[in-house]
């Protein structure tokens, strides 16, 4: 007996999801300008590990008035590991200013750590590789994931994996190739939206409740970002790095049609989440008792996304501010007044996000329950009983239907 019969759907969709990413990003990759010398690195950089230090040295860095600051350089010699230069050795200079940094910095032996070529036999140490630590823990946490949720585990990393993929292997290339940004964000949603339900909660019509449940949530986030940006008068401008992107390519690229992508986005999450635990939930009920009425299974799923509203919203809330704590210091100390910190627009779109997020979340929680009413009271499904159909006749003459194994 095949203990996993949703297997070949799985492999089906994986396979379809790898080709439609595979097309989509060699359709938008074409023209797009990624890792362009021109744009990337000015000097020769190459990737070295630390062998030997060979001298430290600190000197006092004067500031405006009377603060002053530790400059330290580090002297080190290591090893090429990647590239056309690999095994040969080089001698370079780590510099950090104890203003900046309050912490040792300090190369050690062992370290890896990117080094420039700027000329004249002088190399500058740069940011250390981070990027290993990071997979480690990236490969702990899904060994974790399979242990604990087996092959839920591995269809929940899939699901991810493939979302992921969407917004970097093809969304942010077709916004480097000059598309449509509008539509290829939403794209990429309908793509996840699709994906995530089917994965998670496998082939059936809990998937699809979750999936349309989603959608609604999403098409709202859509709306009310479209509006409330010109409403707002949000021109996309809120940071340095919008005034170096909007220079990539020939033609301005579109900040208020960014605002839109990270907005939805950012909105997609949110309700993918709420909707599958609320299909899930009602399914869950609906199986334990296939009696259940459309009004009472809208009733439950009320009652089920009632209790998860207040900590998803708050989770949400919490997820902006903290990515944007050191924003909002900044903000803070230097504005004259509450009313001008909340003008800016750099404050106007965090708010916006976190508002716009909150009311999908809303309004996905009713939606997905009406939806999954509807749903699983019109689904038919219900397992035929095998064996014989028999009935007999009680004391008081009513007639008992029964199955009888065969």
């Amino acid at each position: 007996m095949n203990k996993h019969p949703d297997l070949k759907k799985y492999i089906v969709l994986t396979v379809c999801c790898v080709l439609m990413i595979a097309a989509a990003s060699f359709l938008t990759s074409r023209n797009a300008k990624i890792f362009d010398s021109q744009t990337a690195r000015v000097y020769a950089t190459y990737l070295v590990r630390v062998d030997e230090i060979l001298n430290i040295q600190e000197t006092e860095n004067p500031y405006a008035g009377t603060y002053s600051s530790a400059i330290t350089d580090v002297e080190f010699k290591g090893t090429v590991l990647y590239g056309e230069h690999k095994g040969e050795t080089v001698t370079a200079t780590q510099s950090f200013d104890a203003m900046v940094s309050h912490k040792n910095t300090a190369v050690e032996p062992g370290n890896w750590i990117y080094v420039s070529d700027v000329g004249g036999g002088y190399c500058i140490a740069g940011n250390y590789f981070r990027i290993k630590g990071v997979a480690v823990l990236f490969v702990l946490l899904l060994v974790f994931l399979i242990l604990f949720a087996g092959i839920k585990g591995v269809s929940t990393t899939l699901a991810l994996g493939f979302t992921i993929a969407s917004v970097f292997l093809v969304f942010v290339p077709a916004i480097l190739s000059g598309y449509n940004i509008y539509f290829w964000a939403i794209l990429v949603c309908l793509f996840s939206i699709v994906i995530t339900p089917l994965y998670v909660g496998g082939f059936n019509i809990k998937s699809v409740a979750a999936a349309i449940g989603s959608a609604g949530g999403v098409l709202l986030a859509a709306v009310l970002t479209v509006v409330m940006t010109r409403t707002l008068k949000i021109t996309g401008f809120a940071s340095d790095e919008a005034m170096y992107v909007i220079t990539l390519l020939k033609e301005p690229i579109d900040m208020r049609a960014i605002v839109f992508a990270a907005t939805l986005i950012g909105a997609l999450g949110s309700t993918l989440d709420v909707s599958m635990s609320i299909a899930a939930s009602v399914w869950e009920m609906h199986e334990t008792n296939r009696d259940l009425s459309f009004r009472e299974i809208l009733r439950s799923g009320f009652n089920i996304g009632r209790d998860i509203l207040g900590t998803q919203i708050s989770t949400l809330i919490l997820a902006y501010i903290g990515s944007s704590l050191s924003t909002v210091l900044l903000l803070v100390a230097y504005q004259s007044s509450v009313l001008d910190l909340l003008n800016l627009e750099v404050v106007i779109l965090q708010l916006l996000d976190m508002l716009i997020g909150a009311s999908t979340i809303l309004l996905t929680i009713p939606f997905t329950a009406a939806v999954s009413a509807v749903l699983f009271t019109g689904h038919k499904a219900r397992p035929k009983m095998a064996g014989k159909r028999v009935s007999r006749s009680s004391d008081n003459g009513e007639e008992r239907v029964i199955f009888k194994a065969n």
